[in-house]
């Protein structure tokens, strides 16, 4: 016994075309899409477990424009991202084929879309999602991020080249996280040793630096006869009445060596090292419930991210009603915290170091609820919101636990107002 196919004409604004019906869900989705029924079209493509992909994305060689464009709809409704982001390139909307390549995490394509579409930052951090991390510092650079730079050269390991973007941003605390990160990960570099010892001997830790030029120094054959080391070294040594100690070193030095080699150039700065008991930024953001599971790589990638500001009495740090900024932790000095506005703006809260306020702006869109006053001089670090949404974006271990734990201590935080009630 023999069945007819039947067909169905499909009006698609140009000659028309006919459609199979029957014969399994490809001819029906066709037939449901032509007819923009994309809600419909998604629970069928659902209940064939994605099946009829294929032939669908066929039907975007060969298909009207306003098919397809129901196929990428129906391809995101349906969260097959990865579909949808190959419909969406097909009809040239990069920016919106690049976000479904992110949600399926296919970031090379991601980055390309970006890229086409014009938004540079977005693809470049693609392209270091994606392990392509030339890519993305040199669209940083074309895009005039050198924080970004230096900050994807930080997190892939290129220390020295991390280090010294950092020093040409002024960026102190940066720079020094990334030194120490070099020498701990090798130990006879001498170039960042040389530079770490300059700046703790000059930020007022000379016997730091004296003990980390020692350690370069015994960790190869190469740092022991380095000319420059024993020299800054000896000079060093100098400096804090050791003279005997540093003739042993300045007996080290060979004798065809330079005899007045040219001292490491010193970074005058203004802000203390991360070594002063003041300027503890990183323990300080360290002991903050949100960063509580982050990995020591993870926290100290936040670290550097942090800028530090000062603020004199009556200053605000936050003022209410306008857009979150960001993060700010109290490393000296006291803040106020008031509620309301005006006249009945009441006092809720007074915070020295170690206090933290505006976490909620990180995560969360919206105006502010309180003011935030200096009540003296204050030192804080702060954490922008679109620099923190960058380092959630690039490290994804640390975006899983930052959220995780705020969100354990935002519901703890509405039981608690709730059985206060």
């Amino acid at each position: 016994m023999s069945h007819s196919l039947e067909f169905e004409f499909l009006d698609d604004g140009q000659d028309g075309q006919l459609v199979p019906v029957g014969g399994g869900a490809l001819p029906q989705l066709r037939g449901l899409l032509g007819r923009g029924e994309i809600d419909t079209a998604v629970k069928i493509y659902e209940e064939t477990g994605g099946s009829a992909r294929e032939g669908l994305l066929q039907e975007m060689v060969v298909g009207s424009f306003e098919l397809k464009k129901a196929i990428g709809q129906m391809f995101r409704k349906a969260r097959d991202f990865g579909a949808a982001g190959t419909t969406f390139e097909v009809l040239k909307n990069d920016a919106e084929a690049a976000g479904c390549f992110e949600q399926a995490n296919d970031f090379a394509r991601a980055a390309a879309c970006w890229r086409r579409a014009g938004e540079l930052m977005r693809a470049a951090a693609a392209y270091e999602r994606a392990g392509r991390v030339d890519d993305a510092v040199a669209l940083y650079g074309q895009a005039g991020s050198k924080e970004q730079m230096a900050e994807t050269l930080a997190r892939a390991g290129k220390l020295e080249e991390a280090a010294a973007l950092y020093r040409a941003l002024n960026n102190l605390h940066a720079e020094v996280e990334t030194l120490r990160a070099c020498v701990a990960a090798t130990p006879d570099a001498i170039a960042p040793a040389l530079r770490l010892a300059e700046l703790l001997a000059n930020h007022g830790h000379p016997d730091k630096a004296i003990e980390l030029l020692m350690g370069c120094a015994r960790s190869s054959a190469k740092a022991r006869d380095d000319a420059t080391l024993l020299e800054y070294l000896a000079r060093l040594l100098d400096a804090t009445n050791n003279a005997p100690a540093a003739a042993k070193v300045r007996a080290r030095i060979a004798p065809s060596a330079p005899k007045e080699p040219q001292p490491v150039p010193v970074l005058r700065a203004t802000l203390p090292l991360p070594t002063t008991p003041s300027a503890d930024g990183y323990g300080f953001l360290k002991a903050l419930p949100m960063f509580a599971d982050l990995s020591i790589e993870d926290m100290r990638s936040l670290f550097r991210i942090c800028v530090q500001h000062g603020f004199g009495p009556g200053m605000h740090l936050i003022e209410p009603g306008q857009p979150g900024r960001g993060l700010f932790v109290i490393i000296d000095g006291q803040v106020e915290v008031y509620g309301g506005v005006g006249a009945e703006a009441r006092l809720l809260n007074t915070m020295g170091v170690g206090g933290y306020v505006g976490e909620i702006s990180l995560l969360l869109d919206g105006p502010t609820s309180a003011r935030v006053t200096a009540r003296t001089n204050v030192k804080a670090l702060f954490i922008g919101r679109e620099a923190f949404k960058q380092y959630l974006f690039n490290t994804p271990s640390a975006a899983i636990r930052i959220y995780r734990l705020f969100s354990s201590n935002l519901a703890e935080r509405v039981r608690t107002l709730s059985a206060a009630r």
